[in-house]
Protein backbone atom coordinates (compact mmCIF):
# COMPACT_ATOMS: atom_id res chain seq x y z
CA UNK A 1 0.00 0.00 0.00
CA UNK A 2 1.67 3.78 -0.72
CA UNK A 3 2.08 5.71 1.87
CA UNK A 4 1.72 9.56 2.22
CA UNK A 5 2.65 12.23 3.71
CA UNK A 6 3.46 16.25 3.77
CA UNK A 7 6.02 16.88 0.84
CA UNK A 8 7.83 19.84 -0.35
CA UNK A 9 5.16 20.79 -2.48
CA UNK A 10 2.74 21.30 0.28
CA UNK A 11 0.51 18.88 -0.82
CA UNK A 12 -0.28 15.26 0.01
CA UNK A 13 2.13 12.25 -1.69
CA UNK A 14 4.13 9.40 -1.23
CA UNK A 15 6.12 8.45 1.74
CA UNK A 16 6.44 5.40 3.66
CA UNK A 17 7.81 7.15 6.80
CA UNK A 18 4.62 9.42 7.63
CA UNK A 19 2.66 5.97 7.29
CA UNK A 20 4.03 5.38 10.73
CA UNK A 21 2.82 9.00 12.14
CA UNK A 22 -0.49 9.35 10.74
CA UNK A 23 -1.42 5.42 10.03
CA UNK A 24 1.05 3.32 11.55
CA UNK A 25 -2.65 1.70 13.24
CA UNK A 26 -3.21 0.27 9.70
CA UNK A 27 -3.81 0.24 5.47
CA UNK A 28 -4.23 3.86 4.84
CA UNK A 29 -7.79 5.09 4.68
CA UNK A 30 -9.10 7.32 1.58
CA UNK A 31 -11.85 9.34 1.00
CA UNK A 32 -14.41 8.98 -1.45
CA UNK A 33 -12.92 10.15 -3.92
CA UNK A 34 -9.43 7.83 -3.83
CA UNK A 35 -7.71 10.63 -2.21
CA UNK A 36 -5.75 10.07 1.03
CA UNK A 37 -7.29 10.79 4.04
CA UNK A 38 -5.79 14.44 5.69
CA UNK A 39 -5.18 13.71 8.72
CA UNK A 40 -5.41 10.20 8.99
CA UNK A 41 -7.64 8.86 11.65
CA UNK A 42 -6.78 6.45 14.55
CA UNK A 43 -7.74 3.10 15.26
CA UNK A 44 -9.92 4.31 18.09
CA UNK A 45 -13.45 4.74 18.13
CA UNK A 46 -13.22 7.67 20.43
CA UNK A 47 -11.38 9.94 17.97
CA UNK A 48 -13.46 12.65 16.87
CA UNK A 49 -12.66 11.53 13.44
CA UNK A 50 -14.52 8.23 14.07
CA UNK A 51 -16.69 9.55 15.73
CA UNK A 52 -20.65 8.68 14.03
CA UNK A 53 -21.88 11.38 11.64
CA UNK A 54 -24.60 12.15 13.47
CA UNK A 55 -22.18 13.25 16.81
CA UNK A 56 -20.15 14.92 14.84
CA UNK A 57 -23.35 17.45 13.40
CA UNK A 58 -24.24 17.57 16.89
CA UNK A 59 -21.06 19.41 18.56
CA UNK A 60 -20.91 21.18 15.06
CA UNK A 61 -24.16 22.88 15.48
CA UNK A 62 -23.69 23.57 19.30
CA UNK A 63 -20.16 25.43 18.72
CA UNK A 64 -21.73 26.93 15.49
CA UNK A 65 -24.69 28.22 17.94
CA UNK A 66 -22.21 29.53 20.59
CA UNK A 67 -20.30 31.22 18.42
CA UNK A 68 -23.80 32.56 16.51
CA UNK A 69 -23.97 33.71 20.65
CA UNK A 70 -20.93 35.71 20.89
CA UNK A 71 -22.30 38.56 18.32
CA UNK A 72 -25.54 37.84 19.26
CA UNK A 73 -25.40 38.93 22.84
CA UNK A 74 -23.26 42.02 21.56
CA UNK A 75 -25.51 43.18 18.84
CA UNK A 76 -29.07 42.69 20.74
CA UNK A 77 -29.36 46.19 22.07
CA UNK A 78 -28.14 47.98 18.87
CA UNK A 79 -31.47 48.90 18.36
CA UNK A 80 -32.52 50.27 21.55
CA UNK A 81 -28.90 52.46 21.97
CA UNK A 82 -31.57 55.27 21.95
CA UNK A 83 -33.87 53.93 24.69
CA UNK A 84 -30.35 53.08 26.34
CA UNK A 85 -29.53 56.73 25.91
CA UNK A 86 -32.15 58.15 27.55
CA UNK A 87 -31.98 55.26 30.90
CA UNK A 88 -29.02 56.44 31.45
CA UNK A 89 -28.91 59.92 30.82
CA UNK A 90 -26.09 59.54 27.60
CA UNK A 91 -25.69 60.57 23.97
CA UNK A 92 -26.39 57.30 21.41
CA UNK A 93 -22.83 57.96 20.32
CA UNK A 94 -21.30 57.16 24.45
CA UNK A 95 -23.79 54.21 24.82
CA UNK A 96 -22.44 52.79 21.31
CA UNK A 97 -19.45 52.21 23.74
CA UNK A 98 -20.89 49.61 25.77
CA UNK A 99 -21.21 47.69 22.38
CA UNK A 100 -17.87 48.31 21.15
CA UNK A 101 -16.36 47.51 25.26
CA UNK A 102 -18.39 43.69 24.66
CA UNK A 103 -16.56 43.46 21.01
CA UNK A 104 -13.07 44.13 22.22
CA UNK A 105 -12.89 41.90 24.73
CA UNK A 106 -14.84 39.88 22.92
CA UNK A 107 -11.77 39.79 20.61
CA UNK A 108 -8.96 39.75 23.44
CA UNK A 109 -10.17 37.21 25.59
CA UNK A 110 -9.30 34.18 23.12
CA UNK A 111 -5.75 34.49 23.96
CA UNK A 112 -6.22 33.77 27.56
CA UNK A 113 -9.19 31.48 26.46
CA UNK A 114 -7.69 29.03 23.84
CA UNK A 115 -4.27 28.19 25.86
CA UNK A 116 -6.48 26.51 28.33
CA UNK A 117 -8.56 24.51 25.60
CA UNK A 118 -5.26 23.02 24.63
CA UNK A 119 -4.66 21.67 28.02
CA UNK A 120 -7.70 21.37 29.62
CA UNK A 121 -9.88 20.39 26.86
CA UNK A 122 -12.02 22.14 24.80
CA UNK A 123 -15.38 21.39 26.88
CA UNK A 124 -14.71 22.46 29.97
CA UNK A 125 -13.40 26.36 29.03
CA UNK A 126 -16.51 26.56 26.75
CA UNK A 127 -18.60 25.97 29.85
CA UNK A 128 -16.96 28.12 31.55
CA UNK A 129 -17.24 31.41 29.11
CA UNK A 130 -20.95 30.30 28.89
CA UNK A 131 -21.12 31.06 32.56
CA UNK A 132 -19.11 34.16 32.12
CA UNK A 133 -21.18 35.28 29.50
CA UNK A 134 -24.64 34.44 30.88
CA UNK A 135 -23.27 36.48 34.48
CA UNK A 136 -22.53 39.68 32.48
CA UNK A 137 -25.71 39.75 30.55
CA UNK A 138 -28.23 39.01 33.75
CA UNK A 139 -25.72 42.30 35.28
CA UNK A 140 -25.96 44.02 32.54
CA UNK A 141 -29.64 43.62 32.80
CA UNK A 142 -30.10 44.91 36.60
CA UNK A 143 -27.16 48.04 35.99
CA UNK A 144 -28.50 51.29 37.78
CA UNK A 145 -25.33 53.16 36.29
CA UNK A 146 -23.74 53.13 33.09
CA UNK A 147 -20.00 52.21 34.39
CA UNK A 148 -22.17 48.83 35.65
CA UNK A 149 -23.48 48.67 32.46
CA UNK A 150 -19.63 48.94 30.83
CA UNK A 151 -18.39 46.45 33.34
CA UNK A 152 -21.40 43.74 32.79
CA UNK A 153 -20.37 44.33 29.34
CA UNK A 154 -16.61 44.01 29.04
CA UNK A 155 -17.67 40.28 31.18
CA UNK A 156 -19.96 39.18 28.98
CA UNK A 157 -17.44 39.84 26.32
CA UNK A 158 -14.38 38.15 28.30
CA UNK A 159 -17.45 34.96 28.31
CA UNK A 160 -18.34 35.43 24.09
CA UNK A 161 -15.16 35.43 23.33
CA UNK A 162 -14.52 31.99 24.82
CA UNK A 163 -17.55 30.55 23.00
CA UNK A 164 -16.58 31.84 20.05
CA UNK A 165 -12.94 30.71 20.09
CA UNK A 166 -13.68 27.15 20.37
CA UNK A 167 -15.52 26.38 17.02
CA UNK A 168 -12.83 26.10 14.14
CA UNK A 169 -11.21 24.09 16.56
CA UNK A 170 -13.30 21.68 17.16
CA UNK A 171 -14.49 21.57 13.68
CA UNK A 172 -11.14 20.64 12.70
CA UNK A 173 -11.10 17.54 15.41
CA UNK A 174 -13.80 16.25 13.66
CA UNK A 175 -13.78 17.15 10.13
CA UNK A 176 -11.06 16.12 7.46
CA UNK A 177 -9.71 18.47 4.93
CA UNK A 178 -12.30 17.87 2.36
CA UNK A 179 -14.60 18.04 4.59
CA UNK A 180 -14.17 21.68 5.90
CA UNK A 181 -15.52 23.70 3.06
CA UNK A 182 -18.69 22.95 3.74
CA UNK A 183 -18.50 22.59 7.67
CA UNK A 184 -16.61 26.01 7.51
CA UNK A 185 -19.49 27.33 6.06
CA UNK A 186 -21.81 25.90 8.12
CA UNK A 187 -19.93 27.35 11.16
CA UNK A 188 -19.74 30.71 9.29
CA UNK A 189 -23.20 31.08 8.64
CA UNK A 190 -23.91 30.86 12.36
CA UNK A 191 -21.21 33.45 13.23
CA UNK A 192 -22.01 35.95 10.08
CA UNK A 193 -26.00 35.67 11.47
CA UNK A 194 -25.55 36.31 15.12
CA UNK A 195 -25.92 39.93 14.80
CA UNK A 196 -28.41 40.16 11.90
CA UNK A 197 -31.09 38.28 13.91
CA UNK A 198 -30.05 39.79 17.15
CA UNK A 199 -30.99 42.79 15.59
CA UNK A 200 -34.59 42.01 14.46
CA UNK A 201 -35.16 40.62 17.84
CA UNK A 202 -33.69 43.48 20.11
CA UNK A 203 -35.33 45.94 18.21
CA UNK A 204 -38.94 45.22 19.37
CA UNK A 205 -37.87 43.30 22.81
CA UNK A 206 -36.78 46.90 23.49
CA UNK A 207 -39.75 48.71 22.15
CA UNK A 208 -42.03 46.57 23.43
CA UNK A 209 -41.08 45.15 27.08
CA UNK A 210 -37.96 47.61 27.95
CA UNK A 211 -34.33 47.58 27.15
CA UNK A 212 -33.52 45.24 30.05
CA UNK A 213 -34.84 42.39 28.08
CA UNK A 214 -32.52 43.58 25.14
CA UNK A 215 -30.67 41.41 28.05
CA UNK A 216 -32.47 39.10 29.94
CA UNK A 217 -33.22 37.29 26.59
CA UNK A 218 -29.65 36.45 25.71
CA UNK A 219 -28.88 35.29 28.95
CA UNK A 220 -31.88 32.76 29.20
CA UNK A 221 -31.01 31.55 25.39
CA UNK A 222 -26.96 31.22 26.71
CA UNK A 223 -28.17 29.26 29.85
CA UNK A 224 -30.51 26.97 27.59
CA UNK A 225 -27.05 26.23 25.61
CA UNK A 226 -25.01 25.33 28.26
CA UNK A 227 -27.94 22.88 29.32
CA UNK A 228 -27.20 21.49 26.28
CA UNK A 229 -23.55 21.54 26.32
CA UNK A 230 -23.79 19.70 29.39
CA UNK A 231 -24.84 16.21 27.99
CA UNK A 232 -24.69 16.87 24.36
CA UNK A 233 -21.00 18.28 24.15
CA UNK A 234 -17.90 15.65 24.45
CA UNK A 235 -14.62 16.53 24.78
CA UNK A 236 -12.54 16.39 20.89
CA UNK A 237 -9.25 17.24 22.12
CA UNK A 238 -7.52 14.01 20.94
CA UNK A 239 -3.40 13.71 20.76
CA UNK A 240 -2.51 12.49 17.30
CA UNK A 241 1.15 11.65 18.83
CA UNK A 242 2.42 8.39 17.72
CA UNK A 243 4.24 7.39 20.91
CA UNK A 244 0.83 8.35 22.41
CA UNK A 245 -1.10 6.24 20.25
CA UNK A 246 1.12 3.08 20.22
CA UNK A 247 0.79 2.99 23.84
CA UNK A 248 -2.76 3.70 24.56
CA UNK A 249 -5.49 1.15 25.13
CA UNK A 250 -8.25 2.49 27.05
CA UNK A 251 -11.17 4.12 24.95
CA UNK A 252 -13.29 6.55 26.50
CA UNK A 253 -17.38 6.35 27.02
CA UNK A 254 -19.23 8.62 25.86
CA UNK A 255 -19.69 9.75 29.47
CA UNK A 256 -16.07 9.71 30.10
CA UNK A 257 -15.49 12.12 26.89
CA UNK A 258 -18.34 14.48 29.50
CA UNK A 259 -17.31 13.82 32.59
CA UNK A 260 -13.74 12.52 33.31
CA UNK A 261 -12.04 15.84 33.34
CA UNK A 262 -8.47 13.57 33.82
CA UNK A 263 -9.04 11.20 31.39
CA UNK A 264 -9.28 13.88 28.43
CA UNK A 265 -6.08 15.67 29.19
CA UNK A 266 -3.26 14.68 26.65
CA UNK A 267 -0.60 13.31 29.02
CA UNK A 268 2.77 15.43 29.78
CA UNK A 269 1.00 18.87 28.69
CA UNK A 270 1.64 21.93 30.86
CA UNK A 271 0.66 25.26 30.31
CA UNK A 272 3.49 27.40 29.81
CA UNK A 273 3.50 31.44 29.83
CA UNK A 274 4.42 31.61 26.10
CA UNK A 275 1.59 29.18 25.33
CA UNK A 276 -0.14 32.79 25.87
CA UNK A 277 1.40 34.56 22.95
CA UNK A 278 1.61 31.52 20.20
CA UNK A 279 -1.61 33.34 18.12
CA UNK A 280 1.55 36.11 17.62
CA UNK A 281 3.78 34.06 16.23
CA UNK A 282 1.79 32.55 13.62
CA UNK A 283 0.90 35.67 12.42
CA UNK A 284 4.87 35.42 10.30
CA UNK A 285 3.25 33.18 8.56
CA UNK A 286 1.40 34.94 4.92
CA UNK A 287 -1.21 32.47 4.94
CA UNK A 288 -2.61 33.64 8.27
CA UNK A 289 -1.58 36.90 8.21
CA UNK A 290 -3.07 38.10 5.03
CA UNK A 291 -6.78 36.36 5.93
CA UNK A 292 -6.59 37.38 9.26
CA UNK A 293 -5.69 41.19 7.74
CA UNK A 294 -8.18 40.64 4.97
CA UNK A 295 -11.08 39.37 7.27
CA UNK A 296 -10.47 41.93 9.74
CA UNK A 297 -11.86 44.69 7.07
CA UNK A 298 -14.39 41.99 5.33
CA UNK A 299 -16.26 42.05 8.91
CA UNK A 300 -15.74 45.65 9.56
CA UNK A 301 -17.13 47.05 6.59
CA UNK A 302 -19.72 44.32 6.00
CA UNK A 303 -21.53 43.45 9.00
CA UNK A 304 -20.33 45.85 11.96
CA UNK A 305 -20.69 49.61 9.55
CA UNK A 306 -24.35 48.78 9.09
CA UNK A 307 -24.71 47.78 13.08
CA UNK A 308 -23.83 51.09 14.39
CA UNK A 309 -24.82 52.86 11.53
CA UNK A 310 -28.60 51.83 10.97
CA UNK A 311 -30.28 53.34 13.83
CA UNK A 312 -29.03 56.23 13.42
CA UNK A 313 -29.34 57.10 9.34
CA UNK A 314 -33.23 55.32 9.26
CA UNK A 315 -34.38 57.11 12.39
CA UNK A 316 -32.88 60.36 11.07
CA UNK A 317 -34.34 59.98 7.20
CA UNK A 318 -37.06 57.11 7.09
CA UNK A 319 -38.22 58.26 10.48
CA UNK A 320 -38.15 53.89 11.65
CA UNK A 321 -38.58 52.66 14.93
CA UNK A 322 -36.29 50.09 16.84
CA UNK A 323 -38.23 47.63 15.55
CA UNK A 324 -38.67 48.26 12.22
CA UNK A 325 -34.97 48.88 12.49
CA UNK A 326 -34.54 45.59 13.42
CA UNK A 327 -36.09 44.38 10.17
CA UNK A 328 -34.47 46.05 8.18
CA UNK A 329 -30.87 45.36 9.06
CA UNK A 330 -31.54 41.88 9.98
CA UNK A 331 -33.73 40.71 6.94
CA UNK A 332 -31.13 41.56 4.03
CA UNK A 333 -28.31 40.34 6.07
CA UNK A 334 -29.90 36.91 6.61
CA UNK A 335 -30.89 36.62 3.14
CA UNK A 336 -27.45 37.52 1.79
CA UNK A 337 -25.93 34.90 4.26
CA UNK A 338 -27.89 32.18 3.20
CA UNK A 339 -27.36 32.69 -0.75
CA UNK A 340 -23.31 33.11 0.02
CA UNK A 341 -23.31 30.25 2.12
CA UNK A 342 -25.42 27.82 -0.80
CA UNK A 343 -22.54 29.11 -3.52
CA UNK A 344 -19.60 29.14 -0.99
CA UNK A 345 -19.54 26.09 1.18
CA UNK A 346 -19.87 22.69 -0.99
CA UNK A 347 -18.28 24.82 -4.10
CA UNK A 348 -15.33 25.23 -2.00
CA UNK A 349 -14.71 21.73 -1.63
CA UNK A 350 -15.79 20.57 -4.91
CA UNK A 351 -13.67 22.88 -6.16
CA UNK A 352 -10.74 21.77 -4.28
CA UNK A 353 -11.28 17.92 -4.59
CA UNK A 354 -11.54 19.00 -8.90
CA UNK A 355 -8.16 20.62 -8.79
CA UNK A 356 -6.61 18.12 -6.90
CA UNK A 357 -7.49 15.51 -9.54
CA UNK A 358 -5.64 17.61 -12.08
CA UNK A 359 -2.52 18.05 -9.54
CA UNK A 360 -1.56 14.25 -8.90
CA UNK A 361 -4.03 14.09 -5.86
CA UNK A 362 -2.65 16.80 -4.50
CA UNK A 363 -4.58 19.30 -2.16
CA UNK A 364 -3.70 23.00 -2.09
CA UNK A 365 -5.26 25.43 0.47
CA UNK A 366 -4.88 27.94 -2.19
CA UNK A 367 -6.96 26.82 -4.56
CA UNK A 368 -10.16 27.40 -1.78
CA UNK A 369 -9.12 31.31 -2.25
CA UNK A 370 -10.21 31.28 -5.70
CA UNK A 371 -14.04 32.07 -4.95
CA UNK A 372 -12.95 35.15 -2.64
CA UNK A 373 -12.39 36.83 -6.13
CA UNK A 374 -16.07 36.73 -6.28
CA UNK A 375 -16.51 37.39 -2.69
CA UNK A 376 -14.76 40.92 -3.01
CA UNK A 377 -17.00 41.73 -6.05
CA UNK A 378 -19.83 41.28 -4.22
CA UNK A 379 -18.74 43.18 -1.13
CA UNK A 380 -17.45 46.54 -3.46
CA UNK A 381 -20.65 46.22 -5.19
CA UNK A 382 -22.95 46.37 -2.13
CA UNK A 383 -21.27 48.84 -0.26
CA UNK A 384 -21.60 51.41 -2.94
CA UNK A 385 -25.31 50.46 -3.70
CA UNK A 386 -25.75 51.25 -0.14
CA UNK A 387 -24.04 54.48 0.20
CA UNK A 388 -25.30 56.29 -3.35
CA UNK A 389 -28.84 54.79 -1.98
CA UNK A 390 -28.47 56.34 1.21
CA UNK A 391 -26.70 59.67 -0.01
CA UNK A 392 -29.70 59.73 -2.83
CA UNK A 393 -32.76 59.55 -0.30
CA UNK A 394 -34.00 56.36 -2.16
CA UNK A 395 -37.22 54.55 -0.81
CA UNK A 396 -36.09 52.79 2.14
CA UNK A 397 -35.39 49.20 0.60
CA UNK A 398 -32.69 49.54 -2.51
CA UNK A 399 -30.30 50.73 0.36
CA UNK A 400 -30.81 47.21 2.07
CA UNK A 401 -30.38 45.31 -1.35
CA UNK A 402 -26.82 46.75 -0.93
CA UNK A 403 -26.64 45.20 2.69
CA UNK A 404 -27.46 41.90 1.15
CA UNK A 405 -25.53 41.82 -2.12
CA UNK A 406 -22.51 42.86 0.18
CA UNK A 407 -23.16 40.10 3.24
CA UNK A 408 -23.16 37.73 0.16
CA UNK A 409 -19.67 38.14 -0.02
CA UNK A 410 -18.84 38.20 3.15
CA UNK A 411 -20.15 34.72 3.59
CA UNK A 412 -18.60 33.58 0.85
CA UNK A 413 -14.88 34.79 1.99
CA UNK A 414 -15.50 33.69 5.29
CA UNK A 415 -16.23 30.21 4.25
CA UNK A 416 -12.90 30.69 2.35
CA UNK A 417 -10.77 32.19 4.58
CA UNK A 418 -12.20 29.92 7.47
CA UNK A 419 -11.17 26.37 5.90
CA UNK A 420 -8.19 28.00 4.22
CA UNK A 421 -6.23 28.77 7.31
CA UNK A 422 -7.00 25.55 8.75
CA UNK A 423 -5.85 23.50 5.72
CA UNK A 424 -2.57 25.39 5.59
CA UNK A 425 -1.60 24.82 9.46
CA UNK A 426 -4.31 22.31 11.00
CA UNK A 427 -2.60 21.55 14.55
CA UNK A 428 -2.40 25.48 15.17
CA UNK A 429 -6.02 25.85 14.27
CA UNK A 430 -6.91 27.07 17.67
CA UNK A 431 -4.21 29.91 17.53
CA UNK A 432 -5.37 30.54 14.20
CA UNK A 433 -9.35 31.02 15.15
CA UNK A 434 -7.95 33.21 17.85
CA UNK A 435 -6.79 35.78 15.55
CA UNK A 436 -10.02 35.35 13.04
CA UNK A 437 -11.79 36.37 16.23
CA UNK A 438 -9.50 39.54 16.76
CA UNK A 439 -10.10 40.53 13.62
CA UNK A 440 -13.75 40.86 14.57
CA UNK A 441 -13.20 42.20 17.50
CA UNK A 442 -10.98 44.85 16.33
CA UNK A 443 -13.81 46.12 14.34
CA UNK A 444 -14.86 48.73 16.73
CA UNK A 445 -12.80 51.39 15.53
CA UNK A 446 -15.23 51.70 12.66
CA UNK A 447 -17.37 53.49 15.45
CA UNK A 448 -14.69 56.60 15.81
CA UNK A 449 -14.72 57.32 12.15
CA UNK A 450 -17.57 56.65 10.34
CA UNK A 451 -19.99 59.46 11.23
CA UNK A 452 -17.60 61.59 10.96
CA UNK A 453 -16.84 60.45 7.18
CA UNK A 454 -20.19 60.70 5.98
CA UNK A 455 -20.90 63.58 7.43
CA UNK A 456 -17.67 65.20 5.27
CA UNK A 457 -18.12 64.17 2.35
CA UNK A 458 -21.73 62.76 2.13
CA UNK A 459 -22.76 58.80 2.41
CA UNK A 460 -22.09 57.90 -1.53
CA UNK A 461 -18.10 58.86 -1.25
CA UNK A 462 -18.08 57.37 2.20
CA UNK A 463 -19.41 54.08 1.27
CA UNK A 464 -17.41 54.23 -1.71
CA UNK A 465 -14.34 54.97 -0.10
CA UNK A 466 -14.69 52.52 2.23
CA UNK A 467 -15.50 49.80 -0.53
CA UNK A 468 -11.89 50.94 -2.46
CA UNK A 469 -9.86 50.27 0.75
CA UNK A 470 -11.59 46.83 1.07
CA UNK A 471 -10.44 46.49 -3.21
CA UNK A 472 -6.92 47.54 -2.38
CA UNK A 473 -6.88 44.90 1.25
CA UNK A 474 -8.02 41.97 -0.84
CA UNK A 475 -4.43 42.06 -3.24
CA UNK A 476 -2.24 40.04 -0.69
CA UNK A 477 -5.08 37.33 -0.64
CA UNK A 478 -4.42 37.52 -5.11
CA UNK A 479 -0.72 37.16 -3.86
CA UNK A 480 -1.46 34.07 -1.55
CA UNK A 481 -3.20 32.54 -4.73
CA UNK A 482 -0.31 33.16 -6.58
CA UNK A 483 3.06 32.57 -4.23
CA UNK A 484 1.21 31.63 -1.23
CA UNK A 485 2.02 27.72 -1.41
CA UNK A 486 5.76 28.74 -2.27
CA UNK A 487 5.68 30.61 0.45
CA UNK A 488 4.54 28.01 2.78
CA UNK A 489 7.05 25.76 1.46
CA UNK A 490 9.82 27.97 2.45
CA UNK A 491 8.74 28.99 5.90
CA UNK A 492 8.01 25.20 7.15
CA UNK A 493 5.69 24.75 9.75
CA UNK A 494 5.03 25.65 13.44
CA UNK A 495 6.74 23.12 15.91
CA UNK A 496 4.02 23.35 18.44
CA UNK A 497 0.92 21.50 18.83
CA UNK A 498 2.54 18.87 16.19
CA UNK A 499 0.27 16.12 17.09
CA UNK A 500 -3.41 17.22 18.08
Amino acid sequence: MTKYSDNEKGGWEANDSDSKLHAHDGDLKLDPYGIPLKPQPSRFKDDPLNWPRWLKWSVLIQVGFMAFLGPFNAAVPNPSLVLLGKAFHRPVEIVTYSTTTSIILGGVSPFIWTPLTNVYGRRPITLLSQIFAIVGQIGSANSKTFSQLLGTRAINGIGMGGMMSVGTTCLNDMFFMHERGEKSGVYTIFVTNGAHIAVIIGGFLGQNLGWQWDFWMPAIITALSFSIALFAFPETLFSRGPEFLSQRTHERTYWEMLFNLRGNLIPQRKLKPRDFFTSFYMLKYPSIAFPFWFYTWCWTFINILPAISMANIYTKFYGFKSGAIGLCTGIPLIIGTLIGECTAGKLSDVLMTRLAKKHDGVRKPEHRLYLTTAAICFMVAGMIIFGVCIEHRTAFVPPLVGLAVGVLGLQIASTCLYAYVSDCYRPQTPESAVLMNLSRGLSFVMGFFNVVTWEAIGFDWAWTTFALILLVFWFPILSLMIWGEKWRRRLGEPSFHQYI
